[in-house]
């Protein structure tokens, strides 16, 4: 986190003003949540398998000038997600993520409608096991990580709002671990490592 903080400071140089004293809005996107298993002791320790899971979601956001060149904010995604495996697998699982908060920093690009984004992710994790003879020993309970971003700023056509943005993120999550234990077999621990992009477009009223 010391090191996020360090590059949005070093960051704000680059700016020259402020979008907004402040900003609420929400925003609308689709996201790509990639996987891939780094370790897998059943398949053999070096196997590797990925996987991608495609998704729409809506987020609410506010953020505040702390400067004349940086505005920091906060964004929440209000939904759950669910993401099962392949009923095939030896493990068949599901995982629900939860309370998905964005912390960041924005901060605008020289003098033009283009800014840069950067900050950090967390989201409530848990999972279980859908098969009776499997059972979930110990889990990873939170997906986090930082994020970086690239939009652009413009007027509100729209009367009682008066910003929107199109924005890009991406997101490169910690490593995740998951150990089961299937009946009348050893427990075996798995690695894995996720990594979300997102393409948003989101309306805002300053103030």
């Amino acid at each position: 986190m010391k090191k996020i903080l360090s590059i949005i400071l070093a960051s704000s140089f680059i700016a020259c003003s402020a979008f907004a004293n402040g900003v609420i809005g929400v925003k609308v996107g689709v996201g790509d949540l990639s996987g891939e298993r780094t370790k897998d002791p059943s398949h053999g320790v070096a196997t590797s398998s990925s996987a991608s899971e495609d998704s729409e979601f809506a987020a609410a956001f506010a953020e505040f000038a702390v400067s004349d060149m940086v505005s920091l904010g906060i964004e929440v995604i209000p939904m759950e997600a669910k993401i099962d495996t392949k009923g095939t697998t030896a493990a068949d699982s599901t995982a629900t993520i939860s309370d998905y908060t964005t912390i960041y920093a924005l901060v605008p690009i020289m003098d033009s409608q283009v800014y840069g984004k950067i900050g950090y992710s967390r989201a409530d994790l848990s999972v279980k096991a859908n098969y009776i003879q499997t059972t979930v020993q110990s889990s990873s309970d939170k997906l986090e990580g930082p994020m970086i971003g690239i939009g652009v700023q413009l007027d509100s056509p729209i009367g009682f709002l008066d910003v929107i943005r199109i924005e890009g993120t991406y997101t490169d999550f910690d490593k995740l671990s998951i150990t089961t234990k299937d009946t009348n077999e050893a427990a075996i621990t798995k690695e894995g490592e996720a990594e979300l992009m997102t393409l948003s477009l989101s309306v805002g009223k300053s103030f």
